[in-house]
């Protein structure tokens, strides 16, 4: 059984962002979220304690209204260097708004209609930042998935529709799951399944012997605990440990889309 370690891909994409800070690239960030969501304030922590490791400047709104979401994102939009981390969920009235309000070149998760647009006609270059780990873990631990059974669990716009595109493109044969199928369903393909990837952010839905023992487990959740969607170190080939697996590579990655939208590959 294989750990799926973020750490040494962390690292090489931190060492890609200096090297662009040191070249005169810069952002300014201004994060925003809820303090009301325990998902959303810890998702903010992580993001500003590396921004700030890198030495970028981090403008920090903690909002709890529409109105005060659409203000920050006004204030934002006042600096030509802006990259926006929107940290979901903002729970307010209308989040898909705030989202729409912050410029393409800004959008560090890749949610505008622009940003996701270009994705969903196949430019990769547009993956959200928890999608763009699964991808880098993926790519960097050399998991073949052409003409494997994906089976994944959510179809969130920030985490599973993404995530499933991204398996399409590398050839994979993809089916998701959601709140609409039965647990029994639910368990019975995860069983049969070669990747199986949680990103519902529901515990219990998968138990260790739904885990097919062959297969690869990639967990994109986060929860009160520390743990991640299963909640266990499941019995298989390959998985990805929370905390340790997908997260550390998510605020990295956010970073360096931020760059590459303002400065280009």
């Amino acid at each position: 059984m294989i750990s799926l370690l973020g750490k040494p891909i962390k690292e090489k994409i931190v060492d890609d962002i200096r090297s662009r800070i040191s070249k005169g690239q810069m952002i300014n960030a201004y994060i925003i979220s809820n303090p009301n969501s325990f998902e959303a304030s810890s998702y903010k922590k992580l993001i500003s304690d590396l921004l700030t490791k890198l030495g970028i400047k981090v403008t920090d709104s903690q909002i709890s209204s529409q109105e005060e979401a659409e203000e920050a994102i006004s204030e934002a939009n006042k600096d030509k260097l802006a990259s926006v981390f929107i940290c979901r969920p903002l729970m307010v009235e209308d989040e898909n708004r705030i989202i729409e309000l912050v410029p393409a070149s800004a959008d560090a998760d890749m949610l505008t209609s622009v940003n996701s647009g270009r994705l969903y006609k196949g430019d990769m270059n547009y993956l959200t930042g928890t999608s763009s780990s699964v991808e880098a873990i993926i790519d960097y631990y050399n998991i073949p998935v052409q003409g494997r059974k994906v089976f994944i669990i959510g179809r969130s716009i920030s985490v599973g529709l993404p995530i499933g595109l991204m398996m399409l493109k590398k050839n994979g044969m993809v089916t998701y799951a959601h709140s609409k199928i039965s647990l029994d369903d639910l368990r019975q393909e995860a069983r049969k399944t070669d990747i199986l990837v949680l990103a519902s952010g529901k515990r219990g839905l998968i138990r260790k012997e739904d885990i097919n023992p062959r297969g690869i487990v990639i967990d994109c959740g986060y929860q009160e605990d520390g743990k991640g969607d299963l909640g266990f170190d499941p019995e298989c080939q390959m998985f990805t440990p929370v905390p340790g697996g997908v997260g550390p590579i998510t605020i990295s990655l956010l970073i360096l889309n931020a760059f590459k939208l303002k400065f280009g590959e």
